[in-house]
């Protein structure tokens, strides 16, 4: 069924229709249509792709609110029998679709959409519903004989599976339990009405949870295409896990804090919400001091060492801030910056004299900053008192030397007999500049015991992208012995105890990220015109034939001349489905990804970031010592569920790459 023939019925439907445009599939399309004319003569409603405000899974396809049959969840599977390519007795399919094959287990998938509705419901109601809350899955393509001539008389099908032999409307309302409203006098029994307003009440803003309408609006995709799968995937990924949650709503007040955390495991989510709430407390504490302003307004401050990274962390401390508290951060009380520009700010307060970077080794800079802030403090605490901070977080806290550490400890205010409020996020395997690991204790930060927490679980990436690339970090497939990190680099000793990798004849099973997905690919040209023009031809079949969004891709490198160049390959295209490119580096204030924009960035620029599908080119350029391979690993963690990484020449992190691609079990 085409979108207009869909739109005849709607517009001649006397029940009420919601989001019908999003039914993206000719058999999205029917299921609708169908049940449109089964209770067109009631006072139902039919939900296309309904969002409640406070959901942590993917719309559902189709939702009907019924006076008489209550609330019917519907999942449905708009495929050929001849995609299934297996079925297993829990109700876990295998699809194949045109670009990949895709394991879903749609009863699952409808049943948790259908108690997500329930849960809603009853804390709209305010109490329990005695609503009948039904789910099904609807296959419109597939009749049931053709289905157990398939999978056998024993095979796995449920009764809650509708086949497209009941996808007429008399028998469907029958088979929902409705009565015949036509033809009978008969009065009809109905459900508490006001539990019925409380189902209406459960779907609304998702706003904070996800991006806002106007950044990624909702749209009509072909079915099976890189496109949709990315669309749902952003739908799921913005949900706190249970870690998540716990960490974000612990009170640090006090002592510092280490968290540490494998790629992907959403440590920044976890600074913003906590830093959201521990805001939140000390605006409620100045408030309620009862002597005036001794509290004062608190000053918190979110540092990070890549430029770019910060208008990224400002707007999730924003949402975070403004789930909990319905406003705006209040005007002052929240700094975000990198951290040359904390020492930039410092120095226009007239602290001290800015040093550019260009200038003076970091090392060298950063001791004779801290020199200098002892003795201010020293002449003036009260001026080193008001450009303090109650509490700094520090994100990516690998990049960061340990004197910078010991500055960011002095710019917290401290009360007498208490420890700075610092604390540090950061991940070992993410080490770009190799910085060695910081001493705490000869800082003067206790981060022992109960104060050091690691975030065990990557939700970002699928495992085939960690475990390809974490061999690849690690050299186990390098032709021969070169320079690669010491079990130290990314604390080895800790992910084997915590159960989080294993080896395996010389290679590392990865056990943090659970979530399977498309294998990465290798593609190799040969020359970098070759390569401008392949990047090209993919971003092409990506936008159009895959349907995907030019915000979703990152193309990436490790130097800023290759960047520069394939933005000239790129624009030269004129790719009539991007409405420009943006370069990390010379937009360093502005967030990646940025609405109908295609961001070609460095590694080190892009650090932070992740995006659905990453592109990243002349891997052949990255060294294979420690440096090299960490900006490798990084690049390619970067992306969320699609990668392919390409190369001019036939050599170095490249072909290591294919050989632990070999190795990935599917």
């Amino acid at each position: 069924m085409t979108g207009m023939e869909l739109a005849r019925i709607v517009e001649g439907a006397r029940c009420k229709v919601i989001g019908w445009e999003d039914a993206s599939n000719d058999g999205h399309r029917f299921a609708l249509a169908t049940l449109i004319r089964a209770f067109d003569n009631s006072e139902s409603a039919i939900l296309c792709e309904p969002s409640l405000a406070r959901k942590t899974r993917r719309p559902p396809d189709i939702v009907l609110i019924d006076p008489e049959i209550g609330v019917h969840v519907f999942e449905v599977k708009a495929v050929a029998l001849d995609q299934i390519e297996s079925l297993e007795a829990g109700g876990q399919i295998r699809i194949r679709y045109a670009t990949n094959v895709r394991n879903a287990n749609p009863i699952v998938q409808v049943r948790n959409a259908m108690f997500d509705i329930k849960d809603a419901t009853v804390r709209a109601f305010g109490n329990d519903v005695w609503l009948p809350l039904k789910y099904w899955v609807i296959f419109p393509m597939i009749h049931r004989a053709s289905w157990t001539g398939r999978f056998g008389e024993a095979g796995f099908c449920p009764p809650e599976f509708l086949f497209a032999d009941v996808l007429e409307a008399s028998h469907l309302a029958r088979r929902l339990g409705g009565s015949d409203r036509v033809h009978s006098t008969q009065p009809i029994n109905t459900c508490p009405l006001d539990q019925l307003q409380c189902v209406w009440r459960a779907f609304g803003d998702t706003s904070v949870l996800y991006c806002a309408p106007n950044e990624r609006e909702r749209r009509r995709t072909s079915e099976g295409t890189l496109g949709e799968q990315f669309d749902e995937a952003a739908q799921a990924y913005k949900a706190l896990s249970e870690e998540q949650q716990r960490l974000s709503a612990m009170n640090w007040e006090g002592s510092p804090r280490q968290i540490r955390g494998v790629a992907g495991s959403g440590k920044t989510i976890v600074l913003a919400n906590n830093l959201a709430r521990c805001l939140e407390r000390r605006l409620i504490a100045a408030s309620e001091d009862l002597f005036g302003a001794r509290l004062g307004p608190p000053r918190l401050l979110a540092v990070c060492f890549n430029r770019s990274l910060a208008p990224f962390i400002r707007k999730k401390i924003n949402i975070a801030f403004q789930q909990r508290n319905g406003r705006e951060l209040p005007d002052g009380t929240v700094d975000v910056c990198s951290f040359n520009t904390l020492m930039w700010k410092l120095a226009e307060s007239g602290l001290w004299r800015y040093q550019r970077v260009e200038t003076v080794e970091d090392i060298v800079r950063a001791i004779q900053y801290v020199a200098k802030l002892e003795q201010i403090k020293q002449r003036n605490p009260e001026k080193v008192q008001s450009l303090g901070y109650d509490a700094i977080y520090v994100d990516e806290g690998q990049d960061f030397l340990e004197e910078e550490f010991r500055l960011l400890k002095e710019l917290c205010r401290v009360k007498d007999g208490a420890e700075p409020n610092l604390y540090v996020f950061y991940d070992d395997a993410q080490n770009l500049y190799g910085r060695r690991r910081p001493n705490w204790q000869s800082i003067g930060l206790n981060v022992r015991g109960g104060r050091s927490f690691v975030m065990t679980q990557c939700f970002r990436n699928t495992r085939s992208i960690v475990e390809a690339t974490f061999n690849v970090l690690y050299g186990t497939c390098a032709a021969a012995p070169g320079q690669v990190p010491t079990r130290e680099f990314g604390d080895i000793n800790t992910l084997e105890e915590k159960g989080l990798i294993a080896n395996e004849g010389s290679f590392w099973r990865v056990k943090f990220a659970a979530r399977d997905g498309i294998k990465p690919r290798v593609s190799l040209a040969g020359s970098i015109r070759e390569e401008n023009e392949l990047v090209v031809k993919r971003l092409h079949w990506l936008m159009g034939e895959q349907e995907v969004r030019p915000e979703d891709i990152q193309v990436l490198s490790f130097s800023r001349e290759r960047v520069l160049q394939l933005a000239e390959a790129i624009e030269a295209a004129r790719i009539s489905y991007i409405a420009g490119v943006q370069i990390a580096f010379k937009e360093k204030d502005q967030p990646l990804g940025q609405k109908n924009r295609l961001t070609l960035s460095t590694v080190a620029s892009a650090k932070g970031y992740d995006a659905y599908c990453v592109l990243l080119a002349s891997a052949n350029e990255f060294t294979t010592d420690v440096t090299g391979r960490a900006n490798f690993y990084v690049g390619c963690t970067r992306a969320i569920e699609y990668l392919e990484v390409f190369a001019y020449e036939r050599k170095g992190l490249a072909i290591e790459l294919e050989l632990a691609l070999a190795k990935v079990q599917a």
